[in-house]
């Protein structure tokens, strides 16, 4: 298989499992962000790169029951009409057996597979601080070399994630909200869920409204501590330059050790800072990978 058809394999493999841990260290999330470092050398992949995310999709139980959903819906009929407020109410009333049947009736019905996909997404960043990291990463899964007789595992993927916790009610949108973000953060925290979501703001979605609703009310809750450093780790202004295996040697340096997932995971978001973030922000994108790679 070509490097694509791989990970279009892994990620397939990793969001139809059975996984019972918390929304925001989903596999899926550090598959992910491992293929976004790995793409800094498509002609030579990192091997061990490439081996970690079999690694990581082989560790839970798969589902077998995806189908059956689909097939019930259809036996059941799909009646005059599909509504899209229908499935945003079944997640809002938290009833899986509900959210599984309207989703699986949108899908049955769309060209593409990915109206309730986008549908779900949004009714997730309702609750961005579970949910918000996992649907980026997701939506990206489904995106990369997509195959749009594949999207059910990754609709069927969030509402696994959904149905675990109630939602709150949607929010409002909150005005300029957006403006608190220009900063990288210094929590580590929030380092993840911040560039998740302003990739989320940034992107190309058919319900971008409701995504920069939802992003808008989270924006509004956070703050941004002010960070004086002023060194820059050697290699990173060259990288922001030139590109090159930069973030590649050093994600291959973690992989194995304690909190290897989570810390590519932070790495992998402060490639993304790097590339996007102004330069001033650069002392602090390099405190934060000094502080994963230690």
């Amino acid at each position: 298989m070509s490097l694509p058809q791989t990970i279009k394999s892994l990620f397939d493999r990793t969001v139809s499992i059975n996984y019972d841990g918390h929304s925001n260290e989903h596999p899926i999330i550090v598959l992910n962000a491992l293929k976004n470092i790995i793409g800094d050398n498509q002609k030579s992949p990192s091997q061990s790169l490439l081996d970690a995310m079999s690694d990581v999709s082989e560790q839970n139980v798969q589902r077998n029951d995806d189908q059956s959903v689909l097939d019930r819906a259809a036996k059941d009929g799909l009646g005059l009409t599909v509504f899209i407020s229908d499935l945003e109410d079944a997640c809002q009333s938290g009833n899986p057996l509900d959210m599984e049947t309207e989703a699986a009736r949108l899908q049955l019905v769309s060209d593409n597979g990915l109206g309730g996909l986008e549908v779900l997404m949004e009714v997730a960043l309702q609750d961005f601080d579970r949910l918000g990291l996992f649907a980026y990463h997701l939506q990206r899964a489904n995106a990369f070399n997509q195959d749009v007789k594949d999207t059910w595992t990754y609709t069927r993927c969030i509402l696994k994630e959904i149905a675990k916790s109630p939602l709150p009610e949607p929010h409002g949108k909150v005005e300029d909200s957006e403006c608190k973000v220009e900063n990288v953060p210094g929590n580590q925290e929030q380092l993840n869920k911040m560039a998740a979501a302003r990739r989320l703001w940034d992107g190309n979605y058919i319900r971008i409204d409701g995504f920069r609703r939802e992003l808008s009310h989270w924006f509004d809750t956070i703050s941004i501590e002010e960070f004086h450093e002023r060194n820059i780790m050697n290699g990173l202004e060259g990288y922001v330059k030139n590109g090159g295996n930069f973030f590649i040697e050093l994600a291959e340096g973690l992989i194995g050790n304690p909190d290897w997932v989570y810390k590519v995971v932070q790495l992998e978001a402060l490639r993304y800072f790097s590339k996007n973030a102004s330069h001033g922000n650069l002392p602090i994108i390099s405190h934060q990978m000094e502080a994963i790679i230690s």
